[in-house]
């Protein structure tokens, strides 16, 4: 029998790490985001994808997860990740790209499904993710390409602090998940920092034998740019003062 589970989370927070590491253990296949820009039928790519059909997925998704699903596999699942962003008023919950991420009704369909095991990762350092963020839409580097070494980005105060909002409250939404289905916390700045014993946590959450997991492929979990913030933002005094300011220097998950 197969089990399936989800990876949630806001971009930018280390899943694509977390989604190849856990393919180091032979119990677990996990695909990355099978239904990013699936406007209409995203829920039922999902259900078919889990349920084994993974023909509805585009060919390069089944590939990857063909690579890593076998007929001993015990759990089967994907990430769906939800973009923080800084065009919304009033309320993040109102911002056109949730309402394409389809973030409430996604919930509802997690919901209907109790047995359906939640991973949820979180990025608490908000300068550092946002650093992550500005990084790679000035690069257009989004995985493993490291960002040039003497690169800086200048960070609006204003959208640096509207995206921190609907960070933390889009991971408010997502915690809510604990409450009807199986629900499982990684911090990525554990994860990055301890990488092999994070993930035999979530391997454990799976009831699985963490002593299969293999040894996980040095740098998987490496950050694209090992430089500080303080190296790497223009403004970061500047930045530093206004969430210290507003008390949004760390996530309160």
């Amino acid at each position: 029998m197969i089990n399936n589970f989800i990876i949630v989370g806001t971009q930018r927070t280390g899943s694509t790490a977390l989604f190849r590491a856990l393919n180091f253990h032979p119990d677990i296949a996990c695909g990355g985001e099978w239904t990013q820009n699936i406007p209409w039928k995203k829920f039922r790519v999902a259900q078919q994808a889990l349920n084994g059909n993974f023909t509805v997925l585009t060919p390069r998704k089944q590939e990857l997860i063909n690579q890593v699903f076998h007929e001993n596999s015990r759990w089967l699942g994907f990430k769906m990740l939800f973009r923080s962003s800084d065009k919304w008023l009033w309320h993040p919950r109102l911002a056109p790209a949730l309402r394409f991420d389809q973030l409430e009704s996604s919930l509802s369909w997690i919901r209907k499904q109790p047995n359906l095991h939640v991973i949820h990762i979180v990025r608490r350092d908000a300068v550092d993710w946002l650093k992550s963020k500005y990084l790679a839409s000035t690069t257009g580097f989004f995985a493993k390409q490291p960002y040039p070494h003497n690169l800086k980005v200048d960070i609006p105060l204003y959208s640096a602090v509207k995206r921190l909002e609907a960070k933390n409250w889009i991971d408010h939404r997502l915690s809510t998940l604990s409450q009807t289905n199986p629900y499982f916390r990684v911090s990525y700045e554990d994860f990055s920092k301890y990488n092999r014993s994070s993930i035999l946590s979530v391997t454990q959450f799976l009831q699985c034998n963490g002593a299969l997991l293999r040894p996980i492929e040095y740098g998987m979990h490496q950050k694209q740019s090992t430089r500080e913030a303080i190296d790497c933002i223009a403004n970061y005094d500047k930045l530093m003062d206004e969430l210290r300011r507003l008390d949004l220097l760390y996530s309160p998950f």
